[in-house]
């Protein structure tokens, strides 16, 4: 009967516009069974449904048959909140919306005069992942879950909250912020800024943007590593960027990855630069703690750093030098919305130009070695310059599948030469690390996805001392290093539900790594020590998250480490609980069980140029055990009213370090110890903001205990790099274009051990040492600042210009970093007291162009 009603009232239709048929026939406030019925015969078209899914629905729109089925269909989509799919060339499927359904939405971002807003940050609480606007306020995210929420805030502004419900007709919408005034934006904006815009912290996780840091103390650039080393619980004794002792552990105890590839050298000149292009890198994150399951192989910090990730479809890029080296990086699209391609390159021009930045960071790195030393030889040459280049291809043949292909590479090269008449004397030194990694990801479902890569990376640390006597060389005294690392992963995600989720996956890797020191002349080699080792690791790893948004989140995992040549199995528990107290105030705790087979060790046998003094080696049942770490947290975080504090507490026990790898070369014999090393600490971070400034201040306190079996009785002493006290206090100031940073570091001086007496009565000198780590260096502190300004030449234009300026050790400050006490290895031996000061004040200028 319903039917037959529907059919007369289509008729009726026909009969009152037959004279305005082009027109098209317009239904104001008709039941959606009606108005579906007149669009089956004027289409011939066939809707299939469940009554009561459309029942109550009422619809306003014009049918007209020049209007295509699909602008029709989402129209109808839009008034209904139905969703309305096309299943052939006659046949239409209504059904309702799900959470498990995917959108792909667009759109635009304006203030209230209709401009266009970039670098806007979109939040999507689905999957608790942001993305920016463009310069022309566009912004687009696929495969978003339906019905859930989408926050915009931007400082100035008032927030805005969205539902995906609002792009279900597939169009950009074009959405409008209102300014606010500075006291009524609301403190979410201030809270997604840990250190500074683009720096945020979300479950102790450290996430860096970096196409949107604001400028930070003393750099121009956003520097990865150095960024890092604003946050509470990272020290960095040597003034290096790649030296990050995090929460008591070493260097070599932290992973750092690009886009899936381990990395076993991360820094340029000696340490003082990142390795890592930060125009290249997208994203950043860091953790001190709580780390993921999937994360093996280290035992302390975890920087996995990520380049573009997704599909180009214009060309852009930028370029730009400062007084140390010059770059370009470039996307490039292939095929439109399938294929792009990033290339990149940086290097430095000091072996052609030595300007004052380059002469006042060699002082620092060259002082104690021989390149620093006056010597009668009339001629010297010092060489050295560092480059690294990047590139990433995406292709993506459809929405369910992404594959992508990184290749990263750098090198420092230093070739260090004296000479006269008679004698030649040659440094040469050169590092490498190269690396390759595949990954493929393809969704099987809405909730369940994969992921399978595999990577490999090299590293070469190759010294060469060449004695030439009359042009003929007389002797080479070498120090090699080999790393070479390669494996795959296979993961699988699946989301329970909105606010649950389970991971897991298979990890395998095979790691060879060989080093020598070696002597040779014409008529004879000396191995002097060597090491040629490979370990097979297969891990298998679990992960399950849990969120009630209002309540607490909890992330706990288990990792299964079985190293293959040892036949040495570990299990390793990791979990992360955060509670909301209230709105405003939460607390959380952590721990967690890892465990690593590669380590570092102080080399003390060729030390000629008393650079990069330490080579990589593997766990082995002789020397060199498996170190274990466990570590526990407890935190709580409070913020009001663009106030913000965040305290956390840790302990931490390293087991089976050795003195080999602690760096214990003069203070006690050479032989092996084993020994552990307990680290408690405190991180106290406070943050505040008044309209265009900011300051953030931190506090750490870190007390590194060792143990090793018979040394200073059994007892336990100060870690070698154990700095007690440190405060980093920050200000960041914005007025139209630019913007000002300043930046004051002081800590205590690290510990150290002093000489209590020389015999020089022998042949050999002989050195008598006081209590181990019994010293400390004189107190800390350093004065950084920075300043940019952006602009356009034409204000349509695609080109955006960036001018800096930067000085470290602003006022200049004499800082004692390390003191040392060791005699030459000639068998005529001398004593050398080696203080390394800071680096003096170093001023730097960069430019750069955007397009």
């Amino acid at each position: 009967m319903t039917r037959l009603l529907c059919v007369c009232f289509f008729l009726w239709y026909i009969s009152v516009f037959s004279q305005e048929e082009t027109k098209g026939i317009t239904v104001e406030n008709k039941s959606l069974l009606e108005t579906i019925t007149i669009i089956e015969n004027l289409y011939n078209l066939k809707f299939s449904y469940i009554d009561n899914l459309i029942d109550n629905k009422k619809v306003s729109i014009t049918i007209n048959p020049e209007i295509s089925i699909e602008n029709l269909t989402q129209e109808l989509q839009k008034q209904t909140q139905l969703q309305f799919t096309i299943t052939g060339n006659n046949f239409v499927t209504i059904s309702s919306f799900n959470q498990k359904d995917k959108l792909s939405i667009c759109g635009y971002i304006l203030d209230e005069e209709n401009k266009p807003l970039k670098d806007i940050r979109i939040f999507f609480k689905s999957d608790r992942t942001n993305i920016t606007t463009d310069q022309n306020g566009y912004f687009k995210k696929n495969e978003v879950s339906f019905n859930s929420v989408i926050l915009i805030s931007a400082p100035g502004f008032r927030q805005r909250v969205l539902n995906t419900k609002q792009f279900i007709t597939g169009e950009c919408i074009k959405i409008r912020l209102i300014h606010a005034a500075q006291e009524e934006i609301l403190d979410e904006v201030f809270i997604q800024e840990y250190l500074a815009k683009g720096i945020t912290q979300n479950k102790k996780i450290i996430n860096i943007d970096l196409d949107n840091v604001e400028v930070l103390p003393g750099r121009t650039e956003p520097d990865i590593l150095q960024s890092i080393q604003l946050t509470p619980g990272v020290n960095n004794p040597f003034e290096t960027a790649s030296g990050l002792f995090v929460r008591g552990s070493t260097p070599n105890q932290n992973l750092v990855l690009w886009n899936g590839i381990k990395t076993y050298h991360q820094g340029h000149l000696f340490g003082m630069l990142s390795a890592f292009n930060p125009y290249v890198a997208k994203e950043v994150n860091f953790s001190k703690s709580g780390v993921s399951a999937k994360y093996g192989d280290r035992i302390a910090g975890v920087v996995d750093i990520k380049s573009e990730n997704e599909v180009s479809n214009r060309f852009t890029g930028g370029a730009g030098f400062n007084m140390i080296n010059v770059d370009a990086v470039a996307h490039i699209p292939i095929i439109k919305d399938k294929v792009s391609l990033q290339l990149s390159g940086r290097r430095s021009y000091t072996d052609v130009l030595e300007t004052f930045t380059y002469k006042q960071l060699s002082d620092r790195v060259f002082q104690n070695t021989k390149i620093a030393e006056t010597v009668e030889l009339n001629d010297e040459v010092n060489d050295f310059f560092y480059a690294d280049y990047n590139a990433n291809l995406i292709i993506k043949p459809s929405d369910d599948h992404k594959i992508e292909f990184n290749t990263i590479y750098s090198k420092n090269d230093l070739d260090f030469r004296r000479s006269d008449d008679v004698e030649s004397f040659n440094d040469n030194l050169v590092t490498e690390n190269e690396g390759y990694n595949f990954s493929w990801n393809q969704s099987y479902s809405k909730n369940l996805s994969q992921n399978v890569s595999g990577y490999y990376t090299k590293y070469l640390l190759n010294y060469q001392f060449i004695t030439r006597d009359l042009g003929a060389i007389t002797e080479i005294e070498s120090k090699k290093n080999n790393v070479a690392d390669f494996g795959a992963e296979f993961e699988l995600d699946y989301k329970i539900s909105d606010y649950q989720s389970v991971s897991g996956g298979y990890q395998f890797s095979n790691n060879t790594i060989k080093y020598a020191f070696v002597t040779a002349t014409p008529s004879y080699e000396l191995v002097l020590d060597q090491d040629d080792r490979f370990l097979n690791t297969h891990a298998a790893y679990a992960e399950y998250k849990l969120e009630n948004p209002k309540n607490f989140f909890i992330s706990t995992g288990l990792r299964f480490n079985f190293y293959a040549e040892l036949d040495k199995t570990f299990i390793e528990p990791r979990v992360f609980l955060q509670k909301y107290i209230t709105k405003n105030w939460e607390i959380n705790t952590s721990a967690e069980y890892r465990s690593q087979a590669t380590s570092q060790i102080q080399e003390s046998v060729v030390s000629d140029l008393s650079l990069e003094n330490q080579v990589w080696t593997l766990a082995n049942d002789d020397q060199f055990p498996i170190v274990t770490s466990y570590q526990y947290t407890f935190g709580s975080s409070f913020r009001k009213n663009k106030w913000f504090i965040d305290i956390d507490s840790y302990y931490k026990q390293i087991e089976d370090i050795t003195t080999l790898t602690a760096g214990f070369i003069n203070p006690i014999d050479n032989t092996y110890h084993v020994g552990e090393s307990r680290v408690f600490g405190i991180d106290l971070f406070l943050k505040k903001r008044f309209k265009n400034y900011k300051t953030w201040v931190s506090y750490s306190y870190i007390n590194t205990r060792n143990t090793f079996e018979d040394i200073n009785n059994n007892e336990s002493f100060p870690g070698n790099w154990n700095i007690e006290h440190t405060v980093k206090w920050s200000q960041f100031y914005k007025i139209n274009n630019f913007q000002f940073s300043l930046g004051w570091i002081w800590h205590t001086g690290k510990s150290f051990t002093n000489v209590s007496g020389v015999d020089d009565s022998g042949e050999i000198v002989i050195l008598e040492f006081g209590e181990i780590n019994s010293n400390t260096l004189p107190e800390y502190h350093r004065l950084d600042f920075s300043a940019i300004y952006d602009f356009k030449l034409r204000s349509h234009s695609n080109f955006k210009y960036r001018v800096g300026l930067s000085i470290l050790n602003l006022y200049n400050r004499k800082n004692l970093l390390n003191r040392e006490f060791r005699t030459t290895n000639s068998l005529n031996n001398q004593f050398i007291n080696s203080d390394i000061l800071s680096l003096g004040i170093t001023p730097n200028i960069s430019f750069r162009v955007f397009w």
